[in-house]
């Protein structure tokens, strides 16, 4: 049996028309910068559930573009501002906005995204760990050794590894 809530959200758009044009207001508000929350027509669990019963009517990749647009249109301010184009630009602001729209954080707990992000499997930019040169020598020599070595022929002779006395804790 449906809940009172649902039947009520149920009936806010009966056709597919007008859960059309609502999904169509709906992208517009996105994309102009605005909240889910602040969206007039609906609140966000009527909208939720209209998007999980009529994808056809409200297709997540067009609400996935609204959204995008939205961002760009922070982002954009933002670079306005920054850049001297926007007078009386409030940065502190700007960025508070941003934590709330964008999800930014003050410290990223995995570290810094900046440029070196990149998509993982969801689309979500996914920040590399700065590493140490020691890390990093590390994970190579674990790559290097990761093959299967049939005989200790393979392996680096203590002899031919050069020393050059720039590595931690080296005795030449």
């Amino acid at each position: 049996m449906a809940m009172p809530d649902e039947a009520a959200a149920a009936l806010k758009w009966p056709t597919r028309e007008a859960r059309q044009a609502a999904c169509a207001e709906f992208c517009a508000h996105l994309a102009a910068g605005f909240s889910v929350d602040s969206f007039p027509g609906a609140d966000r669990t009527t909208l939720r559930y209209f998007t999980e019963q009529f994808p056809e009517d409200f297709p997540p990749g067009k609400l996935e573009e609204a959204a995008r647009l939205g961002l760009l249109e922070w982002e954009r301010i933002g670079k306005e501002g920054v850049t001297g184009a926007l007078s009386k630009f409030n940065a502190s602001a700007w960025s508070l906005a941003m934590k709330r729209h964008a999800g930014w954080q003050d410290r990223p707990e995995s570290g810094g995204a900046g440029l070196a992000g990149r998509l993982d499997k969801t689309g979500r930019v996914a920040a590399f760990k700065p590493r140490s040169s020691e890390e990093i020598a590390l994970g190579v020599m674990a790559l290097l050794t990761s093959k299967d070595l049939s005989s200790a022929e393979d392996l680096p002779k203590a002899k031919d590894i050069p020393k050059d006395g720039n590595r931690p804790r080296d005795i030449d």
